[in-house]
């Protein structure tokens, strides 16, 4: 089944937040992203985070492709006032382009005609806020301006990726932790790092370097329904969700304490790999016998859908998607009653897709 962009986005998205797991590639799959490279990218991805007002849950960049899961909020119904306005263009853009902004402003306010002065004024603004609470004017700009900086540094042009982005709308909750989960998992699948707090540009490593903005990102991923204190420091409240973020990641009956069990794929943790069934030749022996994997099985493959199911989440989610998607355009989804699929050969049985995948889905 394939859904345009156009209507992915536009589900609720005027009411209530929405998160997405978007993955980009290289062009020609090229290892293109060494460390300055990464290094570039993240602060890239964290200056337009801010200045777009969306927020980076989860994020992995790795040598020919990027994964970022990212929570979009609702475009606000009120102007930004002059001060929060100038405030954000000063995260990504230059003293001389902003001192010019503001002598712009000075003019537009400066008009006698009331109107026409509301007029001037929001017209001139939404030049620049146009790009804010909204998906594809983040990764554009993020996109965009590492390749920019790529070209220039290079002296070479041209674009450096495959086409735009994909993005999977993931429910929030337990879908949207199992994504987060699986993106921060990459190096360890690609054998990179045994440990993902190791890698240095993904959330969890960055979270356990102490960065607060990707501890932060990570909290929203694993906030339960009550939430939490709001003067609830963060080092305690990141020390105990994090515990149960690391046992998504390891499986069950891996300890709660970060410091107490190694991930899966560090060569000190052979007793726990082989007790729980994670080597990859069990792994393989379970997909070819039409077993079932567990969701922390599931995590150290690489799975299609998180990255093509369109719609991700439980059934009552994605069933919601696809009715409203059908109402829109009911000519073109004739044939399906029903949106939500179950995930083949996993026994977790709380996630659906959207698109019913039937070939290559799981690789080791």
């Amino acid at each position: 089944m394939r859904v345009t962009r156009k209507y992915l986005l536009a589900q609720e998205h005027e009411t209530c937040a929405s998160v997405y797991h978007c993955l980009s590639r290289v062009v020609w799959r090229t290892f293109l992203f060494k460390k300055e490279e990464k290094e570039f990218f993240r602060k890239t991805m964290r200056q337009y985070e801010a200045y777009c007002g969306v927020k980076v849950l989860a994020f992995c960049l790795m040598s020919n492709h990027v994964h970022i899961l990212v929570k979009v909020p609702p475009k606000p119904k009120r102007m930004l006032s002059d001060a929060a306005f100038l405030e954000k263009l000063a995260l990504i853009y230059s003293d001389e382009h902003l001192a010019d902004v503001k002598r712009w402003l000075a003019e537009c306010r400066a008009i006698e005609n009331k109107e026409d002065r509301k007029l001037a004024v929001r017209e001139l603004k939404e030049r620049y806020t146009r790009r804010m609470c909204d998906l594809s004017e983040f990764m554009k700009a993020v996109k965009q301006k590492f390749t920019q900086w790529y070209n220039k540094r290079k002296g070479t042009t041209g674009t450096l990726w495959e086409g735009r982005f994909k993005s999977v709308l993931v429910e929030d909750g337990y879908a949207t932790r199992m994504t987060a989960a699986y993106i921060d998992l990459n190096p360890v699948r690609a054998g990179m790092v045994s440990d993902p707090k190791d890698y240095r540009w993904c959330s969890y490593g960055e979270a356990s370097a102490g960065v607060e903005v990707a501890q932060n990102g990570l909290l929203e991923v694993m906030r339960k329904p009550d939430g939490y204190a709001v003067n609830e420091p963060l080092a305690e409240t990141w020390q105990e969700v994090m515990g149960e973020y690391r046992m998504m990641m390891v499986g069950e009956g891996a300890a709660a304490d970060q410091e107490a069990q190694g991930v899966l794929g560090e060569s000190k943790s052979i007793r726990y790999k082989r007790r729980n069934g994670f080597s990859a030749s069990e792994i393989d022996k379970t997909l070819k016998t039409g077993g079932k994997l567990s969701a922390a099985q599931m995590l150290h493959c690489k799975v299609r859908y998180f990255t093509d199911g369109v719609v991700l989440g439980s059934r009552e989610f994605v069933d919601r998607f696809f009715y409203r998607m059908k109402e829109a355009r009911p000519e073109q989804h004739t044939k399906r009653t029903t949106g939500a699929r179950k995930l083949q050969q996993v026994s977790d049985s709380r996630m659906y897709s959207l698109r019913d995948l039937r070939k290559d889905i799981y690789r080791i």
